[in-house]
């Protein structure tokens, strides 16, 4: 009795396998993006909050070079934009009078598909802000949220995707990152 001496794969076993590895490698690549995505949108998120710690911390010390000695420090936000700004209020009404006023110091660019989805009066229970300032006076760290009237608010950010991260502002100057999905 002759034995069959070839060896090797069929041609249906090469294509079972390399089908199993093509949906695991599929599997893999669309998590990983998705972890990506929650890592970068986590990051700007927090970026967002250190800015608003950065306006309350020149609230309070003065950044150097802007002449501003007296002058309150804040940032703006507009719902549906793709950046937000921080300003000198230099006639310290509370609110940002535009790139054109000249108390623009920094326009921050939000990038890779995300936007300010949302601005909220966390008190009103209302996410229907069109702008929120927030803004730091000497030598308080206290935040005076859209001139006095918010006593806590929230900057809703959304990624491409649709995933949200919330920055809360609260008027005792505290800022928090929370994730609606937790």
């Amino acid at each position: 009795m002759p034995f069959n001496t070839q060896k090797g794969f069929t041609l249906i076993e090469m294509v079972v396998t390399v089908g199993i590895f093509v949906i695991i490698s599929t599997i893999v690549i669309v998590r990983n993006v998705s972890f990506d995505n929650d890592i970068l949108l986590n990051n700007l998120a927090y970026d967002i909050a250190l800015s608003v710690r950065e306006a309350q911390q020149f609230g309070i010390n003065v950044r150097v070079g802007d002449g501003g000695f007296d002058a309150p420090y804040g940032i703006h936000f507009e719902a549906g934009s793709v950046s937000y700004a921080m300003f000198l209020d230099q006639n310290g009404d509370g609110l940002y009078g535009g790139s054109s006023s000249g108390e623009l110091l920094e326009e921050f660019t939000l990038g890779r598909g995300a936007t300010v989805s949302a601005l909220c009066n966390q008190e009103a229970g209302s996410c229907d802000l069109s702008t929120l300032d927030v803004v730091f006076r000497r030598p308080n760290p206290d935040a005076v949220i859209q001139n006095g009237t918010i006593a806590r608010a929230r900057v809703e950010v959304m990624s491409r995707g649709g995933k949200l991260r919330y920055i809360d502002v609260e008027s005792t100057g505290e800022i928090a990152i929370v994730n609606p999905d937790e």
